[in-house]
């Protein structure tokens, strides 16, 4: 599994002489190709994306004509320091989930889960939802309900579309409830209930792939932090 501390520990192979230039290149080459085709759902090979992109060209013999230029060792060398907890960095960067994605067995079902789910609340009149599609979103809510560790962009999805569920249905005697909200200087039931079903629409919108969403990605003293953005 790429991550973090196996990148770290690649370039420090390099900066002992255990990896030439051109070795350090092809081999993230490889693995920037690799998250391009999809991969980059895997939230540990997502953070370490953007050093991947870069140490992808670090082989590269410079040619004026072709405009192709190899990443500096300098370069190399500060995404160690990163890692290594030298120095803070913080990236913000747009993403989609990629269309092939559905078309893999595993996910396949998923796929018409959200599907369903999306058709059921284009329908809903936001101030009477029937008993009939809030045990539809309860359903969904229960189902895979124990997530132990979340390693996908599905997953952390799925994460937020459940807690909108949540906060808005009473889950045990399922019913609508939006007085569950919580906010910190953001107004009461209101606001809650308006945005219910739109921001659930939009989370479905993106776990599906028609929507972009952004992700944020931080490094603090060596450790990776990363969240997801709704505009």
């Amino acid at each position: 599994m790429m991550n973090a501390k196996n990148l770290e520990l690649k370039l420090n192979q390099y900066f002992k002489g255990e990896l030439s230039r051109e070795e350090l290149g092809l081999w993230a080459m490889k693995l920037y190709y690799e998250l391009m085709k999809g991969e980059y759902i895997q939230l540990e090979k997502l953070q370490v994306y953007h050093f991947l992109k870069t140490i992808s060209t670090f082989h590269v013999i410079p040619n004026d004509i072709t405009e192709e230029y190899p990443c500096t060792e300098k370069e190399v060398q500060e995404i160690l320091e990163i890692l290594e907890g030298k120095r803070d960095i913080y990236y913000t960067f747009n993403i989609k989930i990629y269309e092939g994605l559905y078309k893999k067995e595993q996910y396949i079902n998923s796929q018409k889960i959200y599907a369903q789910l999306r058709n059921t609340i284009e329908k809903v009149d936001k101030d009477n939802i029937s008993p009939e599609v809030i045990s539809e979103l309860v359903a969904y809510y229960k189902k895979n309900k124990n997530i132990k560790d979340v390693q996908t962009l599905i997953g952390l999805l799925e994460c937020h579309i459940k807690g909108i569920i949540a906060e808005n249905i009473n889950i045990e005697e399922e019913i609508a409830d939006f007085r569950q909200s919580v906010g910190i200087y953001v107004g009461g039931t209101s606001i809650s209930k308006e945005n219910f079903l739109p921001n659930l629409r939009k989370l479905l919108d993106c776990i599906l792939g028609d929507s972009f969403f952004r992700v944020s990605i931080a490094y603090i003293k060596g450790k990776p932090y990363l969240s997801l953005i709704f505009l």
